[in-house]
């Protein structure tokens, strides 16, 4: 819930981001790019001024033949023609920047025949006129130049706001352009007052159709509308000027009058009427007069499916959506918040819910299943949203959920994999801990062994001997009572058994003394018992001490952790010293004829055994010995179910074979 109300929050207070914008806008671009053609309103038709004749190459001069003069008195003939023999029912005129001054030549006002139009035609007639922002306020400039004045009354015989129309158009982060304004207070530049002003594409249609003008504005009001992004290549008919208004270009040498490119629209004799296929194509339309090209005035814009336009396409564009009902809605910002929020958060409440233990090391498809419910939660809902797109024409948001989702899941999966290292790692040392309490018990248990093995050697050996001494002398004092004299040689023999016995008993405890000092767990069984006989062989090659051929076939055993089999372990391996050293004390060059030893340690299911063979006879028995087969003894009596034995071949090997038991794999868990 943390990490995915924390992104979600994020997301939501970023969301006008430039790059969150243009992330946004690329989804919207491809799903406009694959939702089939668009047919636009055909009641709406532009006139396009580009500055070049259709077909025509440069003039003498190198210079293009311009399509139309860009005078007032020719924009009020084009429109002239427009309203009145194309019959066009609507006539908007995008006009030069130019024509915000008033303009006279002379005694001539330029201005009066545009005027007389707008007086003659208020309600057929829109002027499309520029806003700008000063200190954070959008101001207007007004025609006063080219609206009807009355003298006498001191007052607009056509009011300004009922003919000239806002371009607003302010675009997101991205640059890019998704609504339309229709409606606004504005600051007049003449009079520095605010008024009301209804966009160009408001007023031409509220002008086209009243009725349904007015219906529309009471259901949905006034506010932004999401037009329908028709893309450059529209259907949306552009007819070039010089098809209304055709230039007469200069012939050389020609005694005829010539007439300039846009005298046609004003209404001089000998100028043939409008083709008929073009007066069709205007007939009670919406006609937009402006620049598709050419000019500065063009104003391209960058729209939501990410053509770029001219403005007065644009306006072509907008009016059809108005028409034909096209347009898009927004999610409100709240919803669609919450929507990334609900998306982040039960992303978070499925990977925790249904997460199994993060083992990295051997995930498998069974564990990675869990990820594809937030998965396939996030393709329902961006499924669901592009149907919206599609059939309804709902804008909902598709970059930010998935951006929570991905987020959220990225996060929760790292915070997840830290937890599980950091508890892994705590186990770990938990383990380590008993480990080493099971070898400091492991020692305890292998000094006791050692001092009661000490002891009893001292009762066997040494002991035993004081005993036969003591009985000599009681006999000597004996026969010293009955007058009897004893040869001096007994003191002497006596004497020197004392002396025995006493350094045996010194060699005893020295031996203990010296092992106290070194009493602990081998290191090198820590990696298990094969590891350390592995290890104890090279330690005698290395320095000499054993020169035979070693063969060995050391099986790793299923070993416990526990204190109990630690001891043991150590046990087995003095086993091996102690049949190790037999080997070499007696048969090993060039004591004996052995020529290999061979070291074996094997386990099945529980059973385990440890098997020391050579083929060497000793050359020269000594007499004395027999303490290291009563060490093997007593450590195969302290094994579980342990027993040893040696048996000579009819090869002549000497086989040395130890078997156990190996304590159960669950007794560390039942120990702890």
């Amino acid at each position: 819930m943390a990490w995915g109300l924390g992104w979600a929050t994020l997301l939501n207070l970023s969301a006008q981001h430039p790059l969150l914008l243009r992330l946004e806008s690329d989804a919207q671009e491809w799903l406009y790019a694959h939702r089939g053609p668009q047919q636009p309103s055909p009641k709406v038709v532009i006139v396009g001024i580009d500055g070049r004749i259709d077909g025509q190459g440069e003039n003498g001069d190198g210079q293009h033949n311009v399509d139309f003069l860009l005078e007032r008195a020719n924009y009020a003939g084009l429109t002239l023609r427009l309203l009145e023999e194309a019959e066009a029912r609507v006539v908007v005129l995008n006009l030069p920047s130019s024509f915000v001054v008033p303009q006279n030549l002379g005694n001539e006002n330029l201005d009066a025949p545009l005027r007389q139009v707008v007086q003659r035609y208020p309600d057929r007639l829109v002027l499309a006129t520029r806003s700008s922002e000063s200190f954070g306020r959008a101001e207007i400039n007004i025609y006063n130049h080219f609206l009807p004045f009355s003298s006498l009354r001191l007052e607009y015989l056509v009011p300004p706001e009922h003919v000239q129309g806002v371009v607003q158009y302010q675009v997101d982060g991205a640059g890019i352009l998704r609504q339309a304004q229709l409606r606004g207070l504005y600051l007049r530049r003449d009079s520095q007052e605010e008024q009301m002003f209804a966009s160009v594409e408001a007023l031409a249609f509220a002008k086209y159709d009243p009725e349904r003008a007015s219906r529309w504005f009471r259901q949905r009001g006034l506010q932004p509308v999401q037009f329908n992004p028709l893309g450059s290549q529209h259907s949306i008919p552009i007819i070039p000027i010089e098809q209304i208004c055709p230039p007469v270009i200069p012939q050389t040498g020609s005694g005829s009058p010539t007439l300039s490119p846009g005298q046609a629209c004003r209404g001089q004799e000998g100028i043939p009427p409008l083709n008929p296929k073009v007066a069709d194509q205007l007939r009670d339309k919406i006609v937009l007069v402006g620049f598709v090209g050419g000019y500065p005035e063009t104003f391209p814009v960058r729209t939501a499916d990410g053509s770029q336009i001219a403005a007065v396409e644009l306006q072509a564009q907008i009016l059809s959506s108005l028409l034909t009902g096209d347009v898009y809605h927004s999610l409100p910002s709240g919803l669609a918040g919450g929507v990334v929020l609900l998306l982040g958060a039960g992303t978070g409440l499925l990977l925790v819910l249904y997460r199994p233990s993060l083992r990295l090391n051997h995930w498998d498809w069974q564990q990675q299943g869990f990820l594809l419910r937030p998965l396939v939660g996030l393709a329902v809902y961006e499924g669901w949203a592009v149907a919206q797109f599609l059939l309804w024409r709902w804008v909902w948001p598709f970059v930010l959920p998935a951006l929570a989702s991905g987020l959220t899941g990225v996060s929760l999966l790292l915070t997840l994999v830290i937890v599980e290292n950091q508890e892994r790692l705590l186990a770990q040392q938990q383990e380590l801990e008993r480990l080493r309490r099971a070898e400091q018990e492991a020692a305890v248990d292998q000094a006791r062994k050692l001092l009661y093995r000490v002891a009893t050697d001292i009762h066997d050996r040494e002991l035993q001997e004081l005993k036969v001494v003591m009985d000599d002398l009681e006999s000597l004092q004996w026969q010293q009572q009955q007058g009897k004299d004893s040869d001096p040689a007994i003191y002497d023999r006596l004497l020197e058994q004392l002396e025995r016995i006493g350094r045996g008993i010194r060699e005893q405890l020295n031996d203990v003394r010296t092992l106290a000092t070194k009493l602990h767990i081998s290191p090198s069984l820590r990696e298990g018992l094969h590891r350390g006989i592995d290890t104890y062989l090279d330690e005698l090659i290395q320095t000499g001490s054993l020169t035979l051929s070693v063969e060995r076939h050391l099986q790793p055993l299923q070993e416990p952790n526990t204190s109990e089999w630690f001891d043991q372990r150590e046990d087995i391996l003095r086993f091996l010293r102690e049949a190790i050293g037999n080997v070499i004390a007696h048969v090993q060059p060039p004591k004996g004829s052995a020529s290999f030893v061979r070291v074996s340690l094997a386990q099945t299911e529980r059973h385990c055994c440890l098997s020391v063979v050579n083929d060497g006879v000793e050359y020269a028995p000594s007499p004395g010995g027999g303490y290291g087969s009563k060490a093997m003894n007593t450590i195969a009596r302290y094994l579980p179910k342990g027993s040893w034995h040696r048996t000579q071949t009819p090869e002549g090997h000497t086989h040395v074979e130890l078997h156990w038991e190996m304590p159960s794999l669950y007794s560390r868990f039942k120990q702890d």
